[in-house]
């Protein structure tokens, strides 16, 4: 009885691997499940639900008649995660991805093109991610096909082929759709994708899907019409074959997202006609998601070209066949929906058009989020694959590195030589025009030293004529001494233009000017309906130097600059701070160019010299005074001109 019972067992093992050998090995029902998902994959997008059709017709071959052909079963299922991805059914699609997924973890010796269907597999669920603007994960699912080298296999096989433009299309998508571009160097994978383009090789269907990443990645470059000649590409294939309503839609939105950038160059109207043709094929399609796109962009566009009644005609529709949203199905279409339904105030009531916003706002965070990851997986994935470039390049780095260092070494010995020269050049010529600008304070000591004795001489009421003529002459011949050296001392781009105008102009252009006040100090100029009289340039470098210069001295509290009318038509402008003050002896010497604490005062020698131009002109008494009070800050006065005459 024993051995009976061993004897069936053996005949029935032998009978079960039989039997899937020879299920294996027949060729006609191999081929006739090949050809059940060879003729679905090739619908695929022309008619997604004659793809499910036949793909369940091979599933139902496969489990009734070959039950151990997986790569049948997988072939299909990947068909039909397609088809529903391409109408919208994001839950069937996960379903079947699951199935693949859970298949291939079998791994069976009998799983052929386990691998290549895995990478298609991985293709979906990165669109599958995209769409849920989860685009980190679609970016690490890309990056790592990228790095298995899978795609550089079996080139001759179709599957290859297929999964290669699938990589391509969702990498350009995740890159000008949910990146808008906004990568390191968007060429680069343009010009790779155009250069393997002509091996990319499938069907016509995804010729024209590859073209339109294409075109898209190109508009969003900025190259309009490079994205135009993908379109006319994809319009010479439609001319060949079968209507086909998805490529023809979107190549339709194409176009007239390629002609609006092109200023001039197409009326208004026909890119509106375009972008509503394209929505109304999206509707005969069927895909909701597609519906969106085109209805967003037909209506965005419409608003743009103050066509309000075409954008609340089309977002009307939309809300009675869909109502208003479904959360999250597809946020990044679902941001620019709200934008639009928004701008184009087709609410009928104020909450309603609250609610949308709420959405809008919710939408935008939402995708910043996952931007914000995507970011930090891009850093991340790149900081990885530098410290693996470095590891394998260790040795050609170091020797790169310092013979670059050596180079460095001289270069920066040449530029210190140089910049030493030309310090010493500056140094120079900072001294030079400090010695003009000292000039003028030493000129006006030589004038009040040199003419005050011809003054006495001339106020004596007893001085011959003879002498008080000779008297004259030498005074003269002083003033045209004085006048040589001052020309020679004072930079000749302080020539003097005299206007009228107001006041509060000048304050703005120095407040726009003056430096950036330190932490916990205020800046104050005060409003002023004030007119001056004389030149606005010149009077804008006083005010700004005296700003500065009190900025500059303020460590808390505020700089205040103000103005007041005062009599007989002058202006008085003060600037105040809160700063440490200064001494009396600090108030006498100013002015001076060389002080007892050995700062330079030049910026206020060129602030009294630009206050006695103004009163060479006017004869007013403009003048220039200082008060401070140690401790508790400084105010320095101005005396100007509002007429050029006494009122």
């Amino acid at each position: 009885m024993k051995n009976r019972c061993q004897y069936i067992l053996v005949c029935a093992v032998l009978l079960l691997f039989g039997c899937k050998e020879a299920e294996q090995t027949d060729p006609l029902r191999r081929s006739r499940v090949d050809g059940l998902n060879r003729e679905a994959f090739l619908c695929r997008y022309k008619d997604p639900s004659r793809c499910l059709a036949l793909s369940d017709s091979a599933l139902a071959y496969l489990k009734d008649s070959l039950p151990g052909y997986i790569d049948g079963s997988l072939r299909a299922w990947n068909n039909k995660a397609f088809a529903y991805f391409l109408t919208s059914d994001y839950q069937g699609a996960g379903q079947m991805l699951q199935l693949v997924e859970k298949n291939l973890a079998r791994k069976l010796p009998s799983m052929r093109n386990g691998d290549i269907e895995r990478v298609i597999h991985d293709l979906l669920q990165a669109r599958l991610l995209q769409r849920k603007c989860h685009i980190a994960d679609s970016y690490r699912l890309l990056h790592d096909i990228g790095r298995s080298g899978i795609l550089e296999q079996n080139r001759d096989n179709i599957l290859y082929s297929y999964a290669q433009t699938e990589y391509y299309i969702t990498l350009l998508t995740l890159n000008f759709h949910y990146r808008d571009g906004k990568e390191a160097d968007v060429r680069t994978l343009l010009t790779e994708v155009e250069q393997r383009r002509p091996q990319l090789k499938v069907d016509y269907a995804q010729d024209m899907a590859l073209n339109y990443a294409l075109a898209y990645g190109w508009q969003s470059a900025g190259e309009s019409l490079t994205a135009l000649e993908y379109c006319d590409l994809n319009y010479a294939i439609l001319d060949r074959t079968e209507s086909d309503l998805y490529h023809m839609a979107n190549t339709l939105q194409m176009e007239a997202y390629a002609l609006r950038s092109i200023p001039g160059e197409v009326p208004p109207d026909t890119v509106l006609a375009l972008y509503d043709e394209a929505r109304r094929a999206f509707f005969e399609y069927g895909d909701p998601y597609q519906m969106l796109g085109g209805v967003v962009s037909t209506a965005r566009y419409a608003l743009l070209v103050s066509d309000t009644a075409l954008a609340h005609s089309v977002l009307r529709e939309w809300i009675s066949l869909r109502g208003i949203w479904k959360p999250f199905d597809a946020p990044k279409m679902e941001v620019g929906y709200f934008d639009v339904l928004i701008r184009s105030r087709v609410a009928r009531t104020p909450d309603e058009a609250r609610r949308w916003y709420e959405h809008y706002v919710e939408l935008q965070d939402y995708i910043k989020q996952n931007e914000q990851e995507d970011f930090a997986l891009q850093q991340h994935l790149e900081s990885l694959g530098r410290r693996s470039r470095w590891m394998t390049r260790t040795t050609m780095v170091v020797s790169v590195l310092l013979l670059a260092l050596f180079v460095l070494t001289i270069l920066l010995w040449f530029s210190l030589k140089r910049l030493r020269r030309e310090k010493r050049q500056l140094e120079e010529a900072k001294r030079r025009d400090v010695e003009r600008i000292a000039n003028v304070e030493t000129c006006l000591s030589v004038m009040r030293h040199d003419i005050s004795p011809f003054i006495g001489y001339l106020r004596n009421p007893n001085l011959s004529p003879g002498l008080r003529a000779e008297v004259l002459e030498q005074l003269l011949r002083t003033f045209d001494n004085i006048k040589s050296w001052t020309s020679l001392s004072i930079p000749s781009g302080l020539a003097f233009c005299v206007s009228t105008f107001p006041l509060q102009e000048v304050f703005d252009d120095v407040g726009r000017q003056v430096i950036t006040p330190a932490d916990g100090v205020g800046l104050r100029l005060e409003p002023t309906p004030l007119t001056l009289w004389g030149d606005r340039l010149l009077v804008t470098i006083l005010l700004r130097n005296l700003l500065n210069n009190a900025l500059q001295h303020t460590v808390s509290g505020n700089v205040t600059l103000s103005a007041a009318a005062e009599e007989d038509g002058m202006v008085r402008l003060t600037v105040a701070d809160t700063g440490s003050g200064m001494t009396a002896e600090q108030l006498d010497n100013l002015f001076s160019a060389a002080r007892p604490d050995g700062d330079h005062g030049f910026g206020l020698i060129l602030c009294r010299y630009i206050v006695k131009k103004h009163d060479d002109h006017t004869r007013r008494g403009c003048k220039i005074w200082a008060e401070s009070t140690p401790g508790q800050g400084t105010r320095m006065h101005l005396l100007l001109a509002s007429t050029q005459e006494k009122k």
